[in-house]
Parts: structure tokens; sequence; C-alpha cells
């Protein structure tokens, strides 16, 4: 499943910048004999959900949110506008009614054009939830004009996914050792890789330098990309660990997703520390938390020596709130670790999660 956010957040507090995620798997590339598609605009909406809130009931905040009905049809070239018009006196009506530490409101966009709107919140008094660093101040030099490259290339990658040159969902191959983003199929793509297979190693020290210092999150960010050409996940890990709360999400994003393909992809036990993923789990967005929740996945799946009595202590709750969300990008990883975890699986099932979650910190507490 791929997720697209649109250029519409919706904040309370500091603006951000919000890029498009990678996808999580790769699509066939188009028939070199298909003539170029612009993507179609067409979407099925299916609804809203909302996360994050730990004093309003869910049903006090959906009855505040004016949004077309599941199942409407929306062209989001013609019906764009009066969408986002919907949102906005959405946010304000629940900002009118409640006070929140945080608010955001996106749009997401699937590859069987479905759409939905996933309203995250922090509550006023729950801002231990986003211990962010501070934003840098540095402005740090583009170590032989890498970060420009990557941005030129991303530039040209968007272009031809705009014109439909390259598949509209999935990405395809790079060389990179954990993934990259976007892929280098395309001819006009193709000859762009090589600077950074041979530039990113020589200049490892100044694209962390970048990651860690400079002020301008879009530059973090294509520095975080880059680093996934060095040559290990040890390596990579302990570049990017400490950039897991950066006060940019699309940072935080990626660092949380290559952070779950290290721990794949070594078999060098505790490689990924564990409280910096729980922490996430905990953080305001829902592109923050599935990232963590699939870190923590892999991080079972490969360390037998894993304390779940930790996760349960630390994240059970909001993995279990997790678990009941419609949206499969929530549910998904929070329902792997659960059913790990307690060796049976409720799915869906809330209730069940919460009374099986009590009763094994319970037990645990005698």
């Amino acid at each position: 499943m791929k997720r697209l956010v649109l250029g519409l957040a919706l904040l309370s507090g500091c603006a951000t910048t919000r890029q498009p995620e990678p996808p999580a798997a790769p699509a066939a590339a188009a028939p070199a004999s298909e003539a170029p598609r612009k993507p179609d605009s067409v979407y099925v909406f299916e609804g809203v959900e909302v996360f994050g809130s730990r004093k309003v009931p869910r049903e006090k905040l959906l009855a505040l949110i004016t949004l077309p009905a599941p199942g409407t049809r929306l062209d989001m070239e013609k019906d764009q506008q009066a969408f986002v018009t919907s949102l906005v006196e959405s946010k304000k009506r629940l900002t009118d009614a409640y006070t929140f530490a945080f608010i955001r409101m996106s749009v997401i966009q699937d590859k069987n054009h479905t759409m939905r709107v996933t309203v995250d919140l922090v509550d006023a008094g729950d801002e231990w939830r986003m211990p962010f660093s501070a934003e840098p101040a540095e402005e740090v030099a583009d170590p032989e004009g890498l970060l420009a490259a990557w941005a030129d290339y991303l530039k040209t990658f968007w272009r031809l996914r705009s014109e439909g040159a390259v598949p509209e969902w999935g990405m395809g191959t790079c060389r990179a050792p954990l993934g990259c983003y976007g892929g280098f199929d395309h001819p006009e793509l193709a000859p762009l890789e090589q600077r950074f297979i041979e530039g990113v190693p020589r200049n490892a020290d100044a694209l962390v330098r970048v990651l860690r210092e400079d002020r301008d999150g879009g530059k973090r960010m294509n520095a975080l990309m880059l680093l996934t050409y060095l040559s290990s996940p040890e390596q990579l890990v302990a570049a990017i660990l400490p950039s897991v709360r950066d006060p940019h999400e699309g940072v935080r994003n990626e660092v949380l997703r290559r952070l779950g393909s290290a721990r794949q992809a070594s078999k060098k036990p505790g490689l990924v520390p564990l409280d910096p993923v729980l922490e996430a789990l905990w953080y305001p967005l829902a592109s923050d938390r599935n990232k963590a929740g699939w870190t923590l996945v892999h991080l079972l799946e490969a360390e037998e020596t894993v304390n779940r009595e930790r996760i349960l202590q630390k994240a059970g709750e909001v993995l279990v709130e997790m678990a009941g969300m419609r949206s499969e990008l929530d549910h998904e990883p929070a329902r792997k670790v659960l059913a790990r975890l307690a060796g049976q699986d409720f799915g869906g099932d809330v209730g069940a999660w919460r009374h099986w979650l009590a009763l094994s910190l319970g037990k645990r507490c005698h």
C-alpha cells in the first residue's frame, strides 16, 4: 500500500513541510510500448479516522468533522478546493471545542484510488509525545554538490511521474544497499545514480553533519536519503539514529523506515535499540507510528531477547489503539506486534486486546 499526502497539512503550532513518502514495495515498470498517461485524479473517499486524543471520545471528535460520505467519488482536480474548505472548517470546529497541543488533518491516497482523512491529535498536557530536538541553526556546505544533485534528481523523477513516464505507484530499482527513493529505471534517470554511488561514501561524515546540524529540513531530508548509499546497515544506523527525534516529520519518517530496513538486513544483535522505537510509537503523526510499528515488527522477528515486558509497559496502550484503526497502515504492524507477544491474534477487536493487555500487565506486577 502506497501513501501520498496531498498538500493539505493543517497544523496548530509550528508549520512544517510534509514530503510524500516512498512506497512500501516496488511496482512493475510500465511496458516500454505504453504511451505516457497522466495519473487518474478520481478517488473514492473512504471516510475519516481520528487518533491520539486520550481525553476526548472519538465519537465526539468525529461529530465535528463534516466531509463527504464514505463512498463518494471525488475528482481532485475539480473538487480539491471544496474538500480543503471542508477540512479547514472542520479543524476550526475541533479547535474551538477542545484544546490540543497538536492537530493535523492529512489526506492519504492509495494505489487503488481510494482516499481518506486521518486526524492526528495530541492533547494539551501530552506534550511529552513530541520530545523533538530543537531546530538546528547551522548552514552546512553541500559536499561535492550531492544535495543539489539529489534535489535535481527528485525534480526530474516527479516530472516524469506527473507525465506518466514512470509508474504512478511503486518505485523502480536503485543500487543503494537498503533501498532509495523513486528509482532510476527511466533513461533520463539512469545516468544520475553513479554520482551518488561514488560520492556518498567519501562524503559520509559531511552528509551526517548536514543531517544533524543544517537548519533546512529539506537539506536534512536529502542528506538522509543519500546516506542510504552507505555500505552497511551498521554504518547507516550509526549515522541516522540520533535523528529519530528530528523536528522535521519527513526526516523522522525516513529514519524510522531505514532503521527497520537495517534491522532486516543485518544479523548484528542490538543494532537498533528498543527504547527510541517505543518512544516513536507515541509521536503525533501516522507516518511516525506506522514506521515505528514496522521497525518493532522487525526487531521482534530478528531478536529473541527483545524485552517484551518493556514493550507492553511503554507502548501497549498505543499499540492497542493502532490495532483498532481501519487504516491498514496503522493496524497491520500493531496487530503483528501484539499477536507475536500474545501468542494469539484478536485482529481488530480492541476490547479483547485491552483485556489481554490488562491481564498481562497485572501478572507482571505481582
